[in-house]
């Protein structure tokens, strides 16, 4: 058997987190608790050569025991990387659109994600013009992209439908960034900037994918809110991003980032 960590969501830069001393405490945990994998699902730093800077760094302090990989969420793909480079294998850590065999019979499939405005609001889908609020008010106005969101995302489902075909038969978990179910989606009428944002938030259309395969366990983040694992048919849900620790913006429960990362690690087999 092998012990599957996952995380996602920990803005180590955001949190004003020490990276060598969360490498540090998070290699020992990992190594304590024998765990034979760790991926990280995305939004690590606001820049992705500094992402991939720290994962190399904790592959380096864990050794061979526990393969180390990960993914880019938006914020990752802010600085440091073009779009070209961001759908191209350019790391062996990166898991973006590839496949790894663990145990007798699972594979993970990992898949940076994005987005088509399909998890906002009906009314909104049919009146919004969400590719202008996002070069208004959006972080990710910043992203390298020279294609639109719905092209982008068209991508994300193309490769996983082909990934998917290539391990039919076998026992899969699906790793991404963004919200893959309107199922996990959480809405406020009143806060109309909330509505807005919810466009940006995933696409209903690879959870609907997910499920028709019968992928075991689907691991996301990006909403920053927790829940409890949301089974949909054949299909678990897990989203426990750990989230921002600030003053102005709180979402732990303590005061301790590692205490926040270990209760939000998401931990499965092979």
């Amino acid at each position: 058997m092998v012990k599957l960590g996952f995380s996602v969501d920990n803005h180590f830069d955001v949190n004003r987190i020490d990276p060598d001393e969360a490498a540090r405490r998070q290699a020992a945990y990992l190594l304590a608790h024998h765990y034979g994998l760790y991926v990280n699902a995305g939004d690590s730093f606001n820049d992705f050569q500094q992402t991939l800077a720290y994962y190399h760094h904790l592959q380096q302090l864990v050794g061979p025991a526990v393969q180390i990989r990960f993914l880019a969420g938006n914020h990752d793909l802010v600085k440091g990387i073009s779009y070209e480079d961001a759908q191209r294998g350019i790391d062996p850590l990166y898991l973006h659109e590839q496949s790894l065999t663990v145990g007798d019979n699972t594979v993970i499939i990992g898949n940076n994600g994005w987005y088509d405005y399909s998890l906002a609001p009906q009314d909104l889908q049919q009146t919004a013009d969400f590719a202008q609020w996002k070069r208004a008010y959006w972080i990710d106005s910043a992203i390298d992209q020279p294609v639109t969101d719905a092209e982008r995302m068209a991508r994300v489902l193309t490769t996983t439908r082909q990934a998917l075909a290539a391990n039919a038969g076998k026992r899969v978990i699906y790793v991404t960034h963004f919200v893959p179910t309107p199922a996990a989606m959480y809405y406020s009428p009143e806060h109309q900037w909330w509505q807005m944002a919810t466009g940006m938030m995933g696409s209903a259309k690879l959870g609907a994918m997910l499920e028709q395969a019968q992928v075991a366990a689907v691991v996301f983040g990006h909403l920053h809110r927790r829940q409890a694992p949301l089974k949909r048919g054949g299909t678990t849900y897990y989203h426990q991003p750990m989230g921002y620790g600030l003053k102005r913006l709180n979402e732990w429960g303590t005061a301790d980032w590692f205490h926040e990362w270990t209760s939000t690690l998401v931990t499965l087999t092979a």
